[in-house]
């Protein structure tokens, strides 16, 4: 519902509330297909697939090599210690996401900063699953704007995702049945976007948003305090 008002990502807010029942590890797996069937109708509307991804190869490379370092990494923490890293980076979203910092860069920079920013949201996606508020920087930066950041934040999802899930499989940390639940739980998600879309536009979204941000950081700190590596 947070999604259908104010175009918060799903994961950022649901995450916190999945860490209190699940493992990250499977809070991630469990908010892996949501992000895909979500954003394939984005990725594939207008065509022109192949220039579009001529345009992003930077942080799309960056992206398949940051999630396998960064499952790599989950894997390797103990829970109270992925726990911990995953509420430290939903509050660095969350931070992200209220500064809205406007950055620019000059064509020379476009590309290395591509990768270096498609490295660190498949790292934090793999983590915490929230990749957007880097991707959307970034892409802003490079001048993307209205439909076209719309389909290239997509398909640089999309293969995040598909990278995550193929990096679990590898190493037998996932299965069918895990991949089965996950996109069972992509139903509610799409109902609530269509419940509230009557209400979009009869609640002030600016002051919604702060709102639902600050929840994030507090969840997120609970999530590290809870952890007690603190």
């Amino acid at each position: 519902m947070v999604k259908g008002i104010v175009s918060i990502g799903v994961p950022l807010v649901a995450m916190p509330i999945l860490s209190q029942f699940l493992p990250i590890k499977q809070a991630v797996l469990l908010l892996s297909m949501p992000i895909i069937l979500g954003n394939i109708p984005q990725a594939l509307e207008g065509g022109e697939m192949l220039p579009t991804v001529r345009r992003i190869a930077a942080p799309l490379i960056g992206t398949v090599l940051g999630n396998i370092v960064g499952v790599t990494v989950l894997i390797s923490l103990a829970p109270h210690r992925a726990q911990a890293a995953a509420g430290g980076l939903l509050m660095l979203a969350a931070l992200l996401l209220l500064a809205a910092p406007r950055l620019t860069f000059s064509p020379a920079l476009a590309k290395p900063a591509g990768f270096v920013f498609g490295f660190g949201a498949a790292v934090m996606e793999s983590i915490a699953s929230v990749p957007g508020p880097l991707l959307a920087m970034y892409l802003i930066a490079t001048g993307a704007t209205g439909k076209a950041f719309t389909k290239q934040i997509a398909i640089i999802l999309v293969v995040s995702i598909l990278t995550l899930i193929l990096t679990f499989s590898g190493g037998a940390h996932t299965s069918l049945t895990d991949i089965a639940i996950s996109t069972a739980a992509s139903v509610p998600v799409i109902i609530g976007i269509m419940l509230v879309r009557p209400l979009r536009d009869k609640l002030p979204p600016g002051a919604f948003r702060i709102l639902v941000l600050l929840f994030v950081l507090a969840a997120a700190f609970q999530m590290i305090w809870k952890s007690h590596v603190l």
